[in-house]
């Protein structure tokens, strides 16, 4: 079982929406949210103001960025058990958050580690297009 936790964004909806359609303004969010449905089992998202979100969580739009320590060992308390946790995120959510999780026992996966927004953006359309070819096939 993949779990694939995506961050949230800087640019959000007004008002109250649904999570994976309050991010949705954000080309880097539409982006990464694409990718995780297309290959993980569980998707869930980082938000620095909510934690750990469910995709159909409906949230108001507030203006934060980033997670704390504090708020990474709650996500990682939260998280249900899964054989693998990739994040798709930057690493103001990674930096915290990978080593809580790893030492809970999860088995973590950082694809997108150490890439400006450009140039994730970027690989994430390639990893995109390898995931829609290889559900064709």
């Amino acid at each position: 079982m993949r779990t694939i936790l995506i961050q949230c964004t800087k640019t959000k909806r007004d008002g109250k929406a649904p999570a994976y359609l309050l991010y949705d303004e954000s080309a880097l969010f539409r982006k990464m949210w694409n990718y995780a449905t297309l290959k993980g089992d569980r998707v869930y998202i980082l938000s620095a103001k909510h934690g750990l979100v469910y995709p159909e969580q409906v949230l108001e739009s507030y203006n934060e960025f980033g997670l704390s320590e504090q708020q990474a060992e709650r996500i990682a308390t939260r998280l249900p058990k899964t054989d693998v946790v990739e994040l798709v995120a930057g690493k103001q959510y990674t930096d915290p958050l990978t080593p809580e999780l790893e030492a809970r026992g999860y088995d973590v996966i950082e694809p997108f580690r150490g890439m400006k927004i450009g140039d994730r953006m970027s690989e994430l359309d390639t990893k995109i297009n390898g995931l829609e070819n290889e559900t064709l096939c």
